[in-house]
Formats: C-alpha cells, structure tokens, sequence
C-alpha cells in the first residue's frame, strides 16, 4: 500500500511559487500624485505658508528633515492613527536639523491625512532624499510616571470639556484674541517668568505622560495602571524643569536613583508639583525606548 501522501499538482505549484515569492504580491505603497519640495531659505520659524491639513492636500512650511522624519515614521507611522510619543532620529547630518523645506502635495482622492502625513510621506522622504533608516530599541535613562504612596488625585474628565480631535476635519483657526479650542488627549502648556503651567483635558494616563516628550530631558512611560481619561492642571517652577535646569544645578547627589526634589521661589520641581498636585510619581530608571536610526540620506533636488 503506497502511504504518501497525495497533494494536487496546482496546490504544488501554488505552493512553489509561494515559497519562491513569485506567489507574493505586496501593495504598493501609496503615494502623492502630485509633490513639490523646496528649500526655503528665507523663514526662521515655522510659521508662514502653512495650512490645515485636509483629505488629499498636504502643505507644511519651513519644516526640517528631522521634523519631517519623526512625523512620517513616528507620529503617522501606522498610516493609522497618531502617535503622541516622539521617536528620536540619530545618524542624521547637521544639515537635516537646519535646513528648512516647503512641501506642497496632493493625492489622488480624497485621502486621509493620516496616510498623506505616514506611508505617503515616507515615500516621498525615501525617493527626494535617498532615505533608508531603521527602528530600533535601546536601553536608556526613562522618568517611569508611577502612583505616590497615597494614591493618585486625579479630576476625571468632564463632560464637554474638550473637542475629539478629526486631523481630516480640523476646526477653523481662531479669530484674533479668541482661545484655541481644547483638543482631547492634548496637553497645553504656558510659561509666565519663572513659572509653568499644563493643562490637559479628555487625558489618558499614556498621554499625559508622552505630554512631556518634548520639555524634559528622558523619556516618561506610564507605568500608573490607572485607566480612564482625566483633566489635568499642573504648576510649577520653569528652572525646576529637567533639560530646563539653570547651568550648574543637578539631581540630588544623594539619592541619585530620583530626581532633585528641590523647589524654586517662583514654584515647586515638576517632580514635587506631580506628587503634591496630581498624587504621581516621576522617578528615574533604565528602560526600553525606541529610535529611529538613518542609515543613508542624501539632500534633495528641487521638485
């Protein structure tokens, strides 16, 4: 008795051709139909030129390459949804940190903005500038946001309190002298003299600690295990913010493992202030962050 088994010859092949990869077909990325990129060598700022996102219609003025990286492959990277925590580039050449662009772009459709600003972007990046990079993770210094010994006080959200943020349908701008609306999951921040002030609404803990991505000197990673969303208000002392410290002023020599927890005339530490304010804990410790790291990149012709 002939105990092989029997497998269909189309199955075979289809099999064959699978493992060989002529089987496979991979989407192709989408991309723009339309792309102008210039460098503009006239703004300091990046203000001037710039427009509202909207479906099929991509315009950011005075960007750096840098900007246009961590926007491409981090905060758009799924094509999805936006990503609040900032992934740091290394490798980049100085110029890709100065050198200030004007894009201009169109797709067909009416696509989304999500997808314009990550996987249309990126092929835009990787065809002008010859971009090859790759994600790692790596262990460094992170702030680990945990809960204080006596619990977190914390404002559950309030109803109304802020607008769910629609980056294909964002509001119109303000008229003069009237306040920006209130974005859920979005942190504001204000600095009058020596004191600074948060504001968050419609928070989840993960968001409000990638809030701080961008003012201290580590990466925060919530480690509170509290779920639901909340409103945040915080004070505290400008000089007493890490990566803001006055030259010459450290953490606590004598606990080296947490941050100083000194206060300042004008306001408490960011780390005293998230204690006594918010009943959290910023404390200091190793952990698993990831980066983007460029492997080639080349500056770009016009157009």
């Amino acid at each position: 008795m002939n105990s092989r088994l029997h497998v269909p010859a189309a199955l075979v092949l289809l099999l064959a051709a699978q493992s060989s990869g002529f089987a496979q077909t991979t989407p192709a990325r989408p991309q723009f139909e339309v792309a102008s990129l210039k460098l503009n060598t006239a703004c300091n700022n990046r203000s001037g030129g710039e427009q509202p996102p909207t479906p099929g219609r991509l315009h950011l003025a005075c960007i750096t390459l840098k900007d246009l990286i961590q926007l491409a492959y981090g905060f758009l990277g799924d094509g999805k949804t936006f990503n609040r925590q900032r992934l740091d580039v290394l490798g980049l050449p100085k110029w890709a940190d100065e050198d200030r662009y004007d894009l201009a772009a169109k797709a067909e459709g009416a696509a989304r903005v999500e997808q314009m600003g990550g996987p249309m972007l990126q092929a835009l990046l990787e065809d002008r500038f010859r971009l090859k990079l790759h994600r790692e993770s790596r262990e460094v210094s992170v702030y680990a946001l945990t809960v204080g010994k006596n619990g977190p006080k914390l404002q559950p959200m309030k109803e109304g309190s802020c607008v769910e943020v629609d980056l294909n349908h964002l509001p119109p701008p303000p008229a003069p002298g009237q306040p920006m609306p209130r974005f859920c999951g979005n942190a504001s921040w204000r600095s009058m003299g020596k004191t600074v002030t948060l504001d968050g609404h419609g928070m989840t803990m993960a968001e409000f600690a990638q809030s701080f991505a961008i003012r201290v000197d580590h990466p925060v990673i919530d480690k509170t295990g509290v779920a639901g969303k909340f409103d945040f208000h915080l004070e505290f002392g400008r000089d007493e913010m890490p990566g803001m410290r006055p030259q010459g002023t450290a953490a606590d020599p004598a606990n080296p493992a947490n941050p100083a927890q000194a206060s300042d005339p004008a306001g408490p530490s960011l780390f005293a202030a998230i204690q006594e304010q918010l009943g959290l804990k910023l404390v200091s410790e190793k952990g698993q962050t990831d980066f983007l790291v460029v492997d080639h990149v080349e500056k770009p012709t016009d157009n």
